[in-house]
This record gives C-alpha cells, structure tokens and sequence, in this order.
C-alpha cells in the first residue's frame, strides 16, 4: 500500500504520476514500487490506456479523493480514444481499464489493427521543461505531447522532440521519470509553412478539446451521417448520398500534402486508402486522428459534430414560399412539404415544394446561394386547385387570351392546355384565331392599312380597359404599344388615358419632431449594435436598415442636424472598424485562453490578407499593450 500518492499534475499522465512515486518512494527496485501501487510486482506499465485502476484505488493512502474515473479521464488517452468508440465498445474498454482485463483494451479500440502506431519515445516540448523546472523543480509526461499525430505543443505552439525515454521499455514493469539528462534535443525538427502550422495547431486543439470535455459517445452511423451531410453541401456528394470520391480524395490530398499526412501516418495511397474506408458504412473503427485530419478538412468543429445535427438543406430552412401567383398567401412562408430529388444531368439538387392551402407544386434546382433565390421556379409540377379555380373564374369573364395568361403569370399556351384539361368553354378561342389571322393580314396589308390596323387593336384595348393608364395598357399588349410607338407616336399619345394627376396635400412635414424621434432611435439602434458579439461597422446605412429608414437618412439627413451630428460621430471608416474587429478578436481569444499569435487575430477578426500588414502594428499595441509598445518596441 502507498504511504503517499503524488498530485498529479495538469494533463499528467497517470504513468508519470507513478514514476515520480517510484523516485519519491526510495524504493530500489521496480518490484517493491509495483507491490506498493498494485499489491503485485508483475503488471505491465502502460504509457496511454492502463488497466487494473481498480487495485491502485485498493491501494492508495487513507482519506484520498481520487475515483477510477476520474484519473481514466484527466490522466489517461481515454477520452481521445473513446470520442469516437461506439457507447457500448467505449463503456467496455473503461469497464477493461478499471479491471484486470487489460488484454482487450486494444483490439476494442482497433489499434492493433490500426496503421497509426504509437510514438517509440516519449515527446516534450522544451518550452514546457524550462518552465517545469523554474515552477515546479521537476519535470512530468504530458499526455497531449503522447498521443501520436501531434507534432507541437498546444500551449506554445512549438514542435515536439523525442526524448530517450522509450514508450515500451527494455523493462516492462519499469516507469521512467521525465528528466532533463533525458530530455535533451538531438535533432531539430523541420520547420512549416505557415499554412500547414495554421493546420497542425488546429489538429492540437482539437486533440486538446477531446482530452478537457467529456463527448458523449455517439454510434458509427452518426458520424458517417454528419460526414455525409456536409459532403453533400461541399458538392463532394450527390443528394442520394454518393460520393464523388476521386473529387473528395484530390482535394483532400491539396488541402493537406502529402509530406503533412506522412507525418500523422496518414497519408493516402494505393495500399491504405483509410478515407474511403470511413466513409464506407461498415462498423470498422477508425483512429481518432483521422477523424479530426477528416472534419478541419470538411471546416466541422469538434464541438458541432458531437452536438449539432447536420441535415442537409440545400434550400434552406422551413418554411418556404408558396409561389403561386393567384392565392391569397402569395409569397407567404408556407410551404413546409420538400421532396429532394438528384438532377442527373445538372449534377445539382432538385427540391419538389407542394403547398398544402393550394396545392400548388413547383420544383426549383439548388442549392440556393443567396435569400432571393426561394422565389425562384425552375418548372411547376402542379397548378393545383386554387390556380384552376381562377382560371375558370376569367374564362366566365369573357378576358382575352393574352390578359388571362397574364393574370395567371403563364404563357397563353400553358391556359389553352389547361381550359381544354379542364373542358371549359372560352370566348377567347375563336378570338385568339381571329387575331392571329388578322396579325397575319396586316403584314401583307399596305403600311397605312397596317397602321389602321394597329390603331384599331389599340382603340379596343382602351375600350375593353377604360380604367387602364397607358402603362397597364402596354403591358395588356406591348407588341401592339411598340409598333405605334415607333412609328405613329403622336396618334398613341392623342389616344392614349391622360396622366393622372398627382394630388398635393401640401401637408408640412415637422423635420424637428422628427428629428428629435430619428436620433433617440438611432441612439438605440447603435448601441445594439455595439453590443453584439462580432463587430458591425457602424455607417449610415447600416444603421438605417437597422430600424427601416435607410433611404430617409441617406437621402434627407440634411434635415436632421441633431441625427446628423451625432452619426458623424458614431460612423466608422474601414480602417476604424477594422480595429474594432482586432479589439474584439483578442479579447474574444483571452477569454478562451487561447494563444495572441498575429495570425489567430487576424483569422478571429476576418481581416484580409492586403490588410494585415497596415494593420500589423495596431494589433502588436493590442497584444503586448499600448504603454508597452510606445516605450519600447514600436521605437
């Protein structure tokens, strides 16, 4: 039994813990610290996923807080390896680690099956040693620095090095302490481009949100359905889920390189083509790394991919508008019915939306890139009954052909096709015929019997439309407008409704009291938005669409001298807010403790590549602070 046990450190592994026991102990031989933590000398010492937790909790001091679950989750790769383990495999391998089964631990996660071996040494950041030994007076095994795949530190951003401690010992009963005759630097390690930095540092901190949050476990199928989603949305996958693999594997291999990959064990080829096999719907497991190598390439945080349900949505969310033109919830938001359909030949989603107030059915191709594009219709399936109810309710009304197509926003063929669906008798049959002979006839008419001609159809428009102006007129029958108006305009304009005129109501507009009502609200109006989490550059006419009157202020602010002073005041330049987003982003990255390297500034805050250097020594002042710079570094 153990008279003492070690604090374990932060991200300590639980083999260092009982290294830095066996030091502090004086125990001479392996055996007697061995007996001392398990109350037997021959358990193998295992770097990652230990087993017979249960006998060291048996033996550790009276009074102790510790759980086997707790140190399985803070000191072990448990939680690395679990995230993506079914629950019931997840829940065996612990049951494994807890007991004396340790055998299995392996072969239910799949490392013994898997291509990513472990580390042959133990890895440390030099960095962390020097602050070790300033702050604690010893060294310990960080179990990030283990986990293979991670190449630099998490904490600053530096390459890891092996040390001359090897993960499986010449003796296997043996822990080995982190010490600095141990950990030295033989060989540096290659440097990266920025680029493949930005990649890796993602990679670690993904590891690292693995190790500090509990996932819940989700099944195999869950992941390949968050995957497959978001192919589908990237173009790799078609709406029935095939994916375009020779696509997704070229991009891919651009997104990484193939040098990177080879570094994680993770490269793609011939004989190890891991990417198509998690992809296929099998219940193999794949190595946790390859998960998260996989997701930064999709642009899936850990986070949303345990937590929030991909769906694809090609056209958005519901509910979507009925665009059936006659109904009175036209363009309403109330359509909730999709059938998604695959476009064979434009390799594009096709969504099938039917309302279910009039059962009006149109398709449109997706997916949709911007809000406009809800309102479009690439062909309608079904008319539905409301449509074919208002196309009986005008053919009663004796309309012509051409105004009955326009109310029905058809082309005239689409009517004569439904009225003879449908079997109802028109007028404008006949009519139509009439007209078309008589359109025939005035172009082999002599040019003043086919002015005559026109001014007659002209005549009888006006006639069957007595309350029309002379733009509804033309748009009842332009072709006939456009020939009168480019060759007997005078005529047109003699014969055509008189403007109507526009009646002034002289009513004064009080601009005081408006403008004293504008500038309370435009007070407001900035203040919220100062106060929303990512900046919005404040300018007069994000400020108008914010409360409705963007072309008021845009075009009357003259009249507003209080509204108009103080946005003066308020507006930003390009240059003003882009220092805002700075403030915001490394404020933003303290409070997540993460690191104000001059690239995750400029990435949180979205400033362009052409602007960083302008702005490179604002965010310098931000990062080591204003006094600092001024006396200091920015001389």
């Amino acid at each position: 039994m153990m008279t003492f046990f070690p604090v374990p450190y932060k991200d300590e592994l639980l083999y260092s813990v009982l290294a830095r026991y066996h030091v502090r102990s004086g125990n001479v031989s392996i055996k007697a610290t061995q007996k001392d933590v398990y109350g037997t000398d021959s358990i193998t010492a295992i770097m990652d996923l230990p087993s017979h937790i249960h006998r060291i909790m048996e033996n550790l001091p009276v009074g102790h807080h510790y759980t086997p679950e707790y140190l399985i989750a803070n000191h072990t790769l448990y939680p690395f390896y679990a995230a993506f383990l079914p629950p019931d495999h997840a829940a065996k391998v612990k049951e494994s680690m807890i007991g004396d089964n340790g055998g299995s631990i392996y072969n239910r996660i799949g490392l013994m099956a898997s291509s990513i071996k472990l580390n042959q040494f133990f890895k440390f950041c030099p960095q962390c040693i020097e602050e070790e030994m300033n702050n604690l007076g010893e060294l310990y095994w960080h179990r990030i620095h283990q986990i293979p795949g991670i190449l630099v530190c998490p904490d600053h951003k530096t390459p890891l090095y092996d040390s001359q401690v090897p993960v499986r010992g010449y003796n296997k009963h043996d822990y080995r302490v982190a010490a600095t005759e141990t950990c030295k630097i033989i060989t540096w390690e290659s440097s990266y481009t920025d680029k493949t930095m930005e990649k890796v540092i993602n990679i670690t901190e993904d590891i690292k949100f693995l190790l500090s949050n509990k996932m819940e476990s989700k099944s195999l199928d869950w992941f390949k359905e968050q995957y497959l989603s978001r192919l589908k949305e990237l173009g790799f996958a078609n709406v029935n889920g095939r994916v375009r693999k020779k696509e997704l594997q070229e991009s891919f291999l651009d997104f990484y390189g193939h040098r990177l990959l080879e570094k994680m064990q993770s490269d793609i080829n011939n004989n190890n083509n891991w990417l198509n096999d998690m992809l296929r719907r099998n219940y193999r497991t794949t190595h946790s790394l390859r998960h998260l190598l996989f997701i930064q390439f999709l642009g899936i945080s850990v986070s949303d991919l345990f937590n929030k349900k991909i769906d694809y949505k090609p056209f958005g969310e519901k509910p979507w508008p009925c665009l059936n033109p006659v109904a009175s919830h036209y363009l309403s938001p109330v359509v909730t019915d999709i059938e998604l359909k695959y476009g064979a030949d434009s390799k594009s989603p096709i969504g099938v939306f039917k309302c279910n107030y009039c059962d009006f059915t149109y398709l449109r191709t997706g997916p949709d890139q911007e809000e406009k594009d809800k309102y479009k219709i690439t062909k309608i399936k079904e008319f539905g009954s409301v449509w074919e109810s208002k196309l009986k309710q005008l053919t009663k009304q004796r309309l012509s052909l051409r105004e009955t197509a326009r109310q029905l926003e058809v082309d005239p063929a689409t009517v004569k096709k439904y009225a003879k669906k449908l079997d109802l008798k028109t007028s404008w049959i006949k009519r139509s015929e009439e007209g078309d002979q008589s359109i025939n006839s005035i172009k082999q008419d002599s040019p003043v019997e086919k002015k005559e001609g026109y001014r007659r159809e002209w005549l009888n428009l006006r006639k069957q439309y007595p309350l029309s102006s002379k733009t509804e007129l033309r748009q009842l029958n332009n072709r006939v407008f456009t020939w009168l108006y480019r060759n007997d305009r005078d005529w047109l304009n003699r014969n055509s409704p008189k403007l109507k005129s526009i009646v002034n109501d002289n009513h004064r507009v009080d601009w005081e009291h408006r403008d004293e009502e504008i500038y309370n609200n435009v007070r407001l109006a900035v203040k919220d938005m100062l106060s929303v989490g990512k900046p919005i550059r404040i300018t007069i006419s994000s400020v108008g669409s914010r409360i409705g009157i963007r072309p008021l202020l845009e075009k009357h602010l003259n009249k507003l001298p209080m509204t108009k002073g103080y946005l003066n005041d308020k507006t930003e330049s390009i240059k003003d807010f882009q220092i805002r987003r700075l403030q915001w982003a490394v404020q933003e990255l303290k409070e997540d403790g993460q690191d104000l390297s001059l690239w995750r500034i400029y990435r949180k805050a979205g400033i362009r590549e052409n602007f960083q250097k302008e702005l490179q020594e604002e965010a310098i002042k931000l990062v080591i602070g204003k006094n600092d710079y001024d006396h200091g570094f920015g001389k």
